[in-house]
């Protein structure tokens, strides 16, 4: 985020990395970038309290059915997905994951 003066928000900046080393090193170099800063017109602050993250996993149930599991920093989702079997797979799979309650 960006922020005036008076800290508050001027400006927000968005992007997508393939790994996590390109996320820190993204977060970086976008805090370092002079013209985004410039462009946003206030200083360059990391909010790592509401920085968003995922990563989607491409799955394939034996039945033959394609599904996608996406985990983010406070959710999980299932996409994708026609035969409820699955979803109560996953569900159940999920309550043995002590980090997931």
């Amino acid at each position: 985020m960006y922020q005036d003066a008076d800290a508050k928000s001027v400006g927000s900046h968005s992007d997508k990395f393939n790994t996590i080393a390109g996320f820190n090193a993204g977060a970086t170099a976008i805090l370092a970038d002079s013209a985004l800063t410039a462009a946003h017109g206030g200083t360059p602050v990391r909010d790592t309290t509401n920085e968003a993250f995922s990563a989607t996993l491409k799955c394939r149930d034996p039945n033959g059915e394609i599904y996608m599991v996406t985990f983010g920093r406070t959710s999980i989702s299932l996409t994708s997905y026609s035969d409820d079997g699955i979803r109560t797979k996953v569900e159940t799979w999920a309550d043995t994951v002590a980090a997931l309650a």
